[in-house]
């Protein structure tokens, strides 16, 4: 009986310690609470991603606009953001009531993207277009174009097999393989389609912006060409009133061998072919 009185008051010691520092680390936690609208119409914003700065913690609005996250008393700033929408910071202080006012982004919105053989606005766009500019491509120093799309925008995927020159060409995959066959995105380059070469040989620096449409609107226009996406070329063209730029860029490259191997010279090498031939019975190759 003696031996489990002290298990015993080990055991309430440990679980008053528990509930101590339970209550501790709740008393240190707080509540914040708020309402997300759109600058636009003054309507709720469901589904706005309410972020901890610097942390993975954070909460979502729900249908009303409302959300409720749970701050550490080292919580210092509450990031709100959504897509189409200027992300806000706001720091939280003391404030247990938060609401927001997102405006909407007009300056991505804005940007003009070139869609089948026009330009559209990408806020009166309802397909899935993918961009990216001629600038970001030269800051790849790959030689063949296609490799330079990868990574750079999403649901494309770029796979290049070789490494040979002349055949470096990269498989350009949109949204994975559709068939059994041929899955190669359809390559249109300033308004041509299939164009003889395709981007293998393109100059970065001649390529304003690339283009990818990933579903019905590729179809609608190039229709089953277009099943496997559409990849839409812009190049660079000169404008009126306005100076040219002429830009010169060149690679050089100088290599050394780190180790240079000790060979044999033409005789030593006929005499030992010579002696293995007659070591095997065979007539020497060599004669002089």
């Amino acid at each position: 009986m003696q031996n489990y009185l002290p298990r015993t008051k080990l055991f309430l010691l440990g679980l008053a310690l528990l509930l101590s520092s339970s209550l501790t680390l709740h008393a240190q936690s707080r509540e914040v609470t708020g309402t997300v609208i759109s600058g636009e119409d003054d309507l709720p914003l469901p589904g706005v991603s309410v972020l901890v700065k610097g942390t993975t913690r954070g909460a979502v609005t729900d249908i009303d606009g409302n959300y409720t996250i749970n701050l550490q008393e080292s919580d210092q700033t509450i990031v709100f953001s959504f897509v189409g929408f200027v992300s806000q910071e706001v720091t939280v202080g003391n404030q247990s009531t938060i609401d927001i006012t997102l405006n909407p982004d007009m300056q991505s919105l804005g940007e003009v993207v070139v869609v089948g053989y026009g330009e559209q606005k990408k806020e009166t766009i309802t397909g899935s277009v993918a961009t990216v500019k001629g600038g970001d491509l030269v800051k790849s120093p790959a030689m063949n174009l296609s490799n330079s799309i990868a990574g750079r925008m999403s649901g494309v995927i770029a796979v290049n097999r070789s490494g040979e020159p002349g055949y470096d060409g990269a498989g350009i995959r949109i949204r994975g393989s559709n068939t059994l066959g041929n899955n190669d995105a359809l390559i249109v380059i300033d308004g041509i389609p299939a164009r003889a070469g395709g981007i293998d040989r393109l100059n970065p620096n001649d390529i304003e912006s690339v283009d990818i449409l990933k579903d019905a609107s590729a179809t609608a226009i190039y229709g089953s060409r277009g099943a496997n996406g559409v990849v839409i070329i812009k190049t660079k063209t000169g404008s009126r009133n306005k100076a040219g730029s002429l830009k010169y860029n060149t690679y050089y490259a100088l290599q050394e061998p780190q180790k240079l191997l000790d060979v044999m010279d033409l005789p030593t090498y006929a005499r030992l072919q010579n002696a293995l031939a007659v070591e095997y019975g065979t007539e020497p190759p060599y004669f002089w």
